[in-house]
């Protein structure tokens, strides 16, 4: 029976969501048409990307509400002190591995992640496009998760903090975590992987109004969607 062998937070909640939906997306492999606001989000991504890199110097006009904070992470990029667009990748012991490693069983992408060697706190900064309202529980679980794999990562540290950086709201939500807080949060977050990745049934979750926006829905692929 074919399961699902890695995860991700995404992979995650489309998986919590419905479970038939990640089987037609991460077994099937039936790949869903993007959308504008998907292209919006990747095209504003790599705008962050580039800025803080250096590669151009004029703020774009996307990034103009934080652009005092832009301006002090493309400072920190060139001092050394900031990593753009991590690809992290860790075993079922949460240990650091390659992204296509035999062992590798969850994956991260980070879109800056800050820290000056000897200091004993870090920052993982995630870039938001679309909404704000209505999204802030998942957001702050990914905050879990990022916190979960940096102390692994790098457990000399002390504190770890998260920002959601809002670009279309100029809003920036903020959590800290220690050592402590953080091994509640990961245990129960590994406890709902380890359901994801040994799944061999997925059985459709119908709802009319998940369904309505369901992709395999509207192709008629799902049989089970609500009608």
């Amino acid at each position: 029976m074919p399961t699902i062998p890695q995860w991700s937070y995404s992979r995650l909640k489309t998986f919590e969501g419905c479970p038939k939906k990640a089987e037609y997306a991460y077994i099937q492999r039936i790949k869903e048409p993007g959308n504008k606001a998907m292209d919006r989000g990747k095209d504003i991504h790599k705008l962050c990307e580039e800025y803080v890199r250096g590669r151009f110097e004029e703020m774009p006009t996307a990034l103009k509400d934080f652009e005092e904070a832009f301006d002090l992470l493309k400072d920190m990029h060139l001092k050394g002190h900031v990593l753009c667009e991590g690809d992290w990748a860790f075993t079922t012991e949460w240990t650091p591995t390659g992204w296509f490693d035999h062992d590798t069983w969850g994956r991260a992408k980070v879109d800056a992640f800050v820290h000056v060697e000897g200091d004993k706190n870090a920052r993982v900064i995630d870039f938001k496009t679309g909404r704000y309202e209505g999204n802030q529980e998942g957001h702050r679980e990914q905050c879990e998760l990022y916190a979960s794999i940096v102390f692994k990562r790098l457990p000399e540290l002390e504190t770890i903090t998260t920002e959601l950086w809002y670009l279309d709201h100029g809003k920036l939500d903020r959590y800290q975590y220690d050592k402590e807080t953080v091994e509640a949060k990961r245990e129960r977050l590994n406890a709902r992987a380890i359901e994801m990745t040994t799944a061999e049934e997925f059985p459709a979750k119908p709802s009319q109004f998940k369904c309505k926006w369901c992709y395999f829905g509207k192709q008629n692929i799902c049989p089970s969607r609500f009608d």
